[in-house]
């Protein structure tokens, strides 16, 4: 849950604003320092600041595997619950490490994208499930990699997945984040019809890098070939280590290369999310301090134009690059 702190950290957002927002029900500690906001009460907050809770599709891809998609879908999930949104993940991944992440690996009868997409409204109620976090995920199988059999038709690809999205929408969700594998296979073609926005993790290496070029070429290409509108895409760089000077030469590239796309601050090197992902949980699962924590909130902070106070007392507690 989002902290009392933490809210007043949003531009905007005074004690007095704060305090209407909420009943003594909602607040969850009597101690104003540690106290934990009602997601319900924290969008009623939000909205009153202009903040959008409009339906929105948010897919993370990339061409090359390894670069952050999962550990950034399932934080971001997670993390939108404490600011009010409704989110639901839909893991596309055959290997399904958002589910894995999660702890909801389906069982033998439960159905997977695969199983759904082409009469969404009838299974989707059933094929979804809610997790402890507050975010509900489609689970992903094997059974997946028969989409590139499945979804050969044309008119297929363009509207499996958006139609899957408008089901999960009819369920009272404004948030779906999609978890893609890392291939140009045609459950990313129809993410890419669907999408909104589409999030491209890097790292510093030369292959990270060129399929960040590819993957823009490849978002433009489908859109052009289905006569859609190219979804907002946005570039993060993950895994930054500020102690190696490839680091800083990756972040100036990127700078220099997508001055539009590319999200700040970087998301720094850390062992916590590995520790945190081992036990099925995030960095936001706890209350705890962490640099993975505050690198993630700033950029969860930044996708959803979430403005941060200029104030010295309420500054991002991310430190300068």
């Amino acid at each position: 849950m989002l902290s009392y702190l933490e809210a007043l950290n949003i531009q905007g957002v005074t004690p007095e604003k704060l305090a209407g927002s909420f009943d003594q029900s909602e607040l969850n500690h009597l101690d104003l320092g540690q106290c934990q906001l009602n997601p319900a009460g924290v969008r009623r907050l939000l909205k009153s600041h202009g903040v959008d809770y409009s339906p929105r599709i948010m897919a993370y891809t990339s061409l090359k595997g390894g670069t952050g998609k999962t550990t950034s879908s399932v934080t971001t999930a997670v993390r939108a619950v404490d600011y009010g949104f409704r989110p639901c993940i839909l893991d596309l991944d055959s290997q399904g490490s958002a589910s894995l992440a999660l702890g909801v690996l389906p069982n033998e009868d439960d159905a997977v994208f695969v199983d759904v997409w082409q009469k969404p409204s009838e299974h989707i109620p059933q094929a979804l499930r809610a997790h402890s976090t507050g975010v509900s995920i489609l689970p992903s199988s094997l059974d997946n990699s028969l989409l590139d059999v499945q979804l050969v038709n044309p008119n297929a690809q363009k509207n499996a997945v958006r139609d899957v999205c408008s089901a999960i929408f009819e369920n009272g969700f404004d948030l779906i984040v999609i978890d893609c594998p890392p291939s140009l296979g045609t459950a990313v073609i129809s993410t890419i019809c669907a999408a909104n926005m589409v999030v491209i993790p890097t790292n510093s290496d030369q292959f990270s890098l060129k399929a960040v070029e590819l993957t823009i070429q490849e978002i433009k290409a489908i859109c052009e070939t289905f006569g859609l509108p190219i979804p907002l895409v946005k570039v993060l760089y993950t895994k930054f280590d500020r102690r190696i000077r490839l680091a800083h030469d990756t972040l100036d590239l990127l700078s220099k290369r997508y001055p539009e796309q590319l999200i700040v601050p970087p998301i720094r090197t850390s062992s916590e999310y590995a520790k945190q992902l081992q036990v099925q949980k995030t960095v936001f699962s706890g209350r705890r301090k962490s640099v993975a924590r505050d690198d993630y909130d700033s950029f969860i902070r930044a996708l959803f134009q979430l403005r941060i106070s200029d104030s010295p007392e309420t500054s991002s507690p991310v430190e300068d690059y």
